[in-house]
């Protein structure tokens, strides 16, 4: 696994700050592609995993570098957050294509899903 991981180290460009680090990231790359390799040996499933260049990294490191989730303090979190538009009123219903924030239906061609019959 040592040698997958330089390998793997080295393909993406990766450098860590010190030992510490690369132990960790080690460790998290282990843990990964060891998920990887037991998905992967359920027979029957329409696909593989792979190792990409993600590896190294815990699911929630990933979410917050792609979905750009930003984790509030423990002392932020703590305060009363208030919404902006809390103390409005909805109505009870909008036509959103009077507004313009939508288009009307449009036929969408060869673009739609096409029923088969059975």
């Amino acid at each position: 696994m040592n040698e997958k991981h330089e390998m793997w180290m080295a393909s993406n460009g990766r450098v860590y700050k010190d030992s510490t680090e690369k132990d960790k990231r080690f460790k998290i790359f282990k843990d990964n592609v060891e998920y990887i390799e037991s998905v992967n040996r359920v027979e029957n499933r329409p696909y593989k995993l792979g190792i990409n260049e993600f590896a190294d990294q815990t699911n929630e490191e990933f979410q917050v570098s792609r979905n750009g989730y930003k984790r509030l303090s423990n002392a932020r979190s703590s305060q009363t957050i208030s919404f902006r538009y809390e103390n409005v009123t909805a109505p009870a219903s909008m036509d959103w294509r009077k507004k313009g924030a939508v288009t009307p239906v449009k036929d969408q061609g060869q673009c739609g899903n096409k029923v088969e019959p059975p």
